[in-house]
């Protein structure tokens, strides 16, 4: 039982340094030849809705995505990306995502994520394409 038991640890912990390694060079392959420029990508809430990144905002009609605009970016930390939002010329509380949080959040079959301070619902398998996609040049 011991044996399994650090057999399994050793496997664990393999894992999270190849997630690690992974990440770090899925960042090296995106960055701009410009310099250290983040990445970042915008969106209206209406599009990311239709698309069905974006499940609700809390207190805000869906008649009203078109005036909020939703802009991921990446930060100077591998995995961490930082979104904010404006309704109407007014800043909405950034948050800040963890890409590998995101995978968990997957892997255990968790379908929508809710951003407490914000009630912001995203589906997390779509919003982890998207961040795939504009961030890393996955498909």
């Amino acid at each position: 039982m011991n044996k399994k038991k650090k057999y399994y640890g050793e496997a664990v912990t393999y894992y999270q340094e190849y997630v690690k390694a992974c990440v770090n060079n899925l960042s090296k392959g995106g960055k701009s030849k410009k310099g250290d420029r983040r990445k970042t990508a915008k969106y209206s809430a209406q599009k990311l809705y239709e698309k069905g990144i974006l499940v609700e905002i809390e207190k805000v009609p869906v008649s009203s995505f078109k005036a909020v605009t939703i802009e991921f970016a990446s930060t100077d930390q591998v995995g961490i990306f930082e979104v904010s939002g404006r309704l109407s010329g007014f800043n909405i509380d950034k948050i800040n995502v963890v890409f590998e949080n995101l995978l968990q959040l997957q892997y255990e079959g968790v379908s929508t994520l809710k951003f407490e301070d914000s009630g912001v619902v995203v589906n997390v398998n779509l919003l982890i394409f998207l961040l795939n996609k504009k961030f890393y040049g996955v498909e």
